[in-house]
């Protein structure tokens, strides 16, 4: 992927990473957050979340915490 200078890169990389895993995990589950599908593992160790949206989660938890 190049840079084209729109500033849609993050969301290109999303897209491609949601095709990729719809390829290779026919059937997996969505991320109910922002919609990505996660592979099997991804879902298991997240319990229900990507990547992504459970370390926005925990960073929410702990600086309420903080606060």
């Amino acid at each position: 992927m190049s840079s084209d200078g729109d500033g849609g890169e993050m969301m290109e990389l999303q897209a491609y990473q949601i095709m990729r895993n719809v390829a290779e995990h026919n059937g997996s589950h969505p991320c109910p957050a922002c919609g990505v599908v996660m592979n099997p593992v991804e879902f298991l160790y997240g319990k229900g979340l990507c990547p992504e949206c459970l370390d926005k989660r925990n960073h929410k938890r702990i600086e309420g915490r903080l606060a």
